[in-house]
């Protein structure tokens, strides 16, 4: 990630419930899945296998029972990843419907159980170019709605690299970076930082940014909230805000001036990718377009 502010740039860019395996068919649509613990006998107990191939998706299991073994790949390539998953959950006072843990080595890591269910986000990294997680049900002869809702997005280790670095995230973003983000983002806008606030809870830094100009995004309505004003007319793109996420580790300041602020979407909420001052990104804009050096038009 990259924020310019003031004169210097700031930069911040097999366990013991596998009883067995069930034989029922393995589902899946790449991405999403969705199943029902009454679709299975009661008195099966095994491990229903998932595969999915996908970046970003979802599992909800409602009435669970038994276990699900959840594989998780990237599409169409063998790449490590670094996968985070949010987790939600209907449960009963000090006891989720469901635990989640990540398949080992030798064992099985919690994610989410009685213990260790409070941190709303968990992170992990894949092996040999993918990861399995476990969902338990906890209570089999309920008949209450419940459900367990895990949302997965899984993103692309650097090539050279064994594993995640969290410095990564926060290194200035070359000329090359900015123009392939610029055209993949979810998220392009011109804004001033409003504030920073920073959330212990999921590590993150939520960057408030007031919107002087929106160059691109991709349904990205619902992440804007109003602002109050005493203005009688507000131009359209000038009365919203948007909130951004960074890792804590970045440290990212309120900088002050106009800068273009590129993200994605992850996990239900938008991530910041880079953001360069306005002026730098004019210059650069300018230079790539008259080179061809880009997937698409780029505009400051």
């Amino acid at each position: 990630m990259w924020v310019q502010c003031g004169k210097g740039p700031m930069y911040f860019v097999l366990y013991s419930f596998l009883i067995g395996v069930s034989l029922a068919s393995i589902m899946g649509d790449e991405c999403d899945w969705t199943g029902s613990g009454l679709s299975k006998p009661s008195t099966d107990k095994g491990v229903t296998p998932i595969y999915l191939r996908c970046s970003a998706g979802k599992i909800k299991w409602v009435y669970p029972r038994g276990a699900l073994r959840v594989l998780l790949r990237l599409p169409n390539q063998e790449r490590n990843f670094r996968g985070c998953i949010k987790i939600r959950s209907t449960e009963k006072p000090g006891r989720p419907v469901a635990r989640v843990y990540l398949e080992g080595p030798r064992s099985l890591v919690p994610l989410y159980t009685e213990n260790n269910g409070v941190k709303p986000i968990r992170c992990f990294n894949s092996k040999k170019g993918q990861a399995a997680i476990y969902i338990e049900a906890t209570d089999e002869r309920s008949f209450d709605r419940q459900a367990i809702e895990i949302e997965y997005d899984l993103q692309q280790l650097p090539k050279n690299t064994y594993g995640y670095d969290p410095n990564e995230e926060c290194r200035p973003c070359s000329k090359e970076e900015l123009a392939h983000i610029f055209c993949t983002s979810d998220l392009v806008t011109r804004g001033t930082i409003h504030s920073v606030e920073n959330d212990r809870k999921t590590e993150t830094s939520q960057v408030s940014v007031k919107i002087t100009k929106l160059i691109r995004h991709t349904s990205a309505d619902e992440f804007f909230e109003e602002i109050e004003t005493n203005n009688v007319y507000i131009p359209p793109t000038m009365h919203k805000h948007v909130t951004l996420n960074v890792p804590q580790h970045c440290g990212i300041n309120h900088g002050l001036g106009e800068f273009v602020f590129m993200a994605r979407r992850k996990l239900g909420e938008l991530s910041l990718l880079c953001a360069p001052r306005l002026e730098t990104w004019a210059v650069l804009v300018s230079e790539l377009n008259e080179g061809g050096r880009s997937h698409c038009v780029l505009k400051s």
